[in-house]
């Protein structure tokens, strides 16, 4: 699905409408995550669908190192022969050699939101576990990969980052906010530390003007981005403009 001209967002309903995100500037895909599905079929078959080869992804960035976002990754590496990029706390859990970290308040009594219970469940035993891939190089605050400036958000894992395309006013957020099962910031019991998770989002919607918001769960909210999330940081009700899958 297109969101812009140059952005593009992919996934199904599997993984808890997990999405990945396609940047194409015209100079080489950068493909952000890489969904749930192990193979990286879907994500191949997407590319295909635009016209695109996978030796066209040059870059693959994972916001964070959860099971539903990284399936494809080692797969994906292989079939474009892309570089790999995450924050150097994720990347040896994408490599396999540390585990997810759980929250100590997350057991595997239903939480909610309950739709996402059996997500729930594979995160407190660790299962679905994808084939491990190591990471060519590691992003911080601050640093720049094509159009995109890379953004520390803390909070949902001590590594998770933001993208932002100044160009297009659109921030690729990962889970710190999701729109599904309903608009909140993140998952409450696969978020580390909550209360860090909504001072990132609080501190986003100060350093940018986003219109655009790209989340890692349901579709991407496609106008006044910045302001639903500063409806969520002051927990006010809000009703975003969300893309249609």
């Amino acid at each position: 699905m297109q969101i812009l001209p140059g952005l593009y967002a992919l996934g199904d309903s599997s993984g808890g409408y997990v999405r990945s995100y396609l940047i194409d500037d015209g100079n080489g895909l950068i493909l952000i995550d890489t969904l749930l599905d192990k193979t990286g079929k879907l994500v191949l078959e997407e590319l295909a669908k635009i016209g695109k080869k996978p030796s066209d992804v040059k870059s693959i960035i994972q916001t964070h190192a959860h099971q539903s976002h990284f399936g494809g990754l080692a797969a994906l590496k292989k079939a474009t022969g892309a570089r790999v990029y995450s924050h150097a706390w994720e990347a040896d859990i994408l490599a396999g050699r540390k585990k997810v970290q759980v929250p100590p308040t997350t057991t595997l009594w239903p939480q909610k939101p309950l739709k996402i219970y059996y997500l729930q469940v594979a995160f407190v035993l660790g299962l679905g576990v994808p084939p491990p891939c190591e990471v060519d190089e590691n992003l911080k605050d601050g640093d720049h990969i094509g159009p995109l400036t890379v953004m520390g958000a803390p909070g949902h894992t001590p590594g998770s980052i933001t993208f932002y395309w100044p160009e297009k006013k659109a921030l690729i957020a990962g889970d710190i906010v999701v729109t599904w099962p309903e608009v909140a910031l993140g998952w409450p019991q696969i978020t580390l530390d909550n209360k860090q998770n909504r001072e990132s989002v609080g501190k986003l919607c100060d350093m940018v003007h986003a219109e655009v918001l790209c989340v890692g769960h349901g579709d991407p909210i496609i106008r006044g981005a910045a302001d639903t999330m500063k409806d969520l940081v002051a927990g006010r009700p809000t009703k975003p403009d969300l893309a249609k899958s």
